[in-house]
């Protein structure tokens, strides 16, 4: 069984990115939810509901932003954070008829996730089809450790390769 990247547990090696992922979507829920007083505006934010998982080759997230045209959609891969961000915007406006209740959110949205620094960001893939955006961040390709064999003789190794004899210090 694959556990998500974010996994609460703590015996999991990435324990303190998820609580860095912690931190990132309260400071990300803050700004999204201020006030009105304070913004000087009605809320116009909103947090997509995100999946993050894990397996031996990348990382997989998926983003429900159903509505949303794909030109109004845009990802962003800098210093180890994926931003994925946008807009849904209203499809009309309604004049002389009343709603009892609308649950639909219009407006920017904004996610935020630091990943691990395997992410090979040079072959980051997205796709964006019925309301869900899918992301594959594939892990580089791990360097296997070189071991180092270790010459013996009378020749000094500066010597050899610089062509004449070391100073003694």
């Amino acid at each position: 069984m694959r556990r998500s990247l974010f996994s609460p547990s703590n015996n999991l090696p990435y324990t303190s990115t998820w609580n860095l992922m912690k931190e990132f979507d309260e400071i990300f829920n803050d700004f999204a939810n201020a006030s009105p007083a304070i913004t000087g505006e009605f809320q116009t934010h909103y947090q997509p509901h995100s999946e993050v998982k894990e397996t031996d080759a990348g990382y997989l997230m998926s983003f429900d932003i159903p509505g949303v045209k794909e030109s109004d959609i845009k990802v962003e891969f800098n210093d180890r954070v994926l931003k994925v961000h946008g807009e849904r915007k209203s499809e009309s406006k309604v004049e002389k008829e009343g709603f009892f209740r609308t649950e639909k959110t219009y407006g920017r949205f904004e996610r935020a996730f630091r990943l691990p620094e395997n992410v090979d960001e040079n072959k980051i893939e997205a796709s964006y089809s019925d309301g869900v955006l899918q992301v594959y961040l594939p892990k580089e390709a791990s360097k296997a450790t070189k071991t180092i064999s270790v010459a013996t003789g009378s020749k000094n190794l500066f010597e050899k390769l610089l062509g004449k004899k070391e100073e003694s210090h």
